[in-house]
């Protein structure tokens, strides 16, 4: 069960039920239990550093040339927010960060369990 699955519009955060501000119906109907600005904002990583996007991670990750057709849409997964484990999709530059309900061991294991059809 996922308390906001794809598909179906959600209005709330999925961390503290506020309503969003500035993500639109739409937008988050694609994606499952969408957390809000705010929320994000207090967003990790597992040994308590803010989140690498981008070129930064990409740095931190390797010694290899970068790509510069990838830098906008990697970054360090997975996040957590006061403490809840939580999945970013980045993508053209940003990211969308959503709760996780199941403790997924990877972002591709996340998809699969946060289905409306799970």
């Amino acid at each position: 069960m996922v308390s906001f699955p794809p598909g179906e519009p959600q209005a709330v955060c999925a961390l503290c039920e506020s309503p969003f501000e500035v993500y639109s119906a739409e937008r988050t109907s694609i994606y499952a239990n969408v957390v809000c600005q705010a929320c994000d904002s207090r967003a990790v990583t597992s040994t308590g550093d803010e989140p690498a996007v981008g070129r930064e991670y990409l740095q931190r990750e390797s010694d290899d040339p970068i790509d510069s057709a990838v830098v906008a849409d990697v970054g360090d997964n997975p996040v957590f927010i006061d403490g809840q484990q939580c999945w970013r999709r980045y993508k053209f530059g940003g990211w969308i960060t959503r709760l996780d309900e199941h403790d997924c061991e990877s972002v591709r294991e996340f998809r699969q369990m946060h289905r409306d059809d799970v």
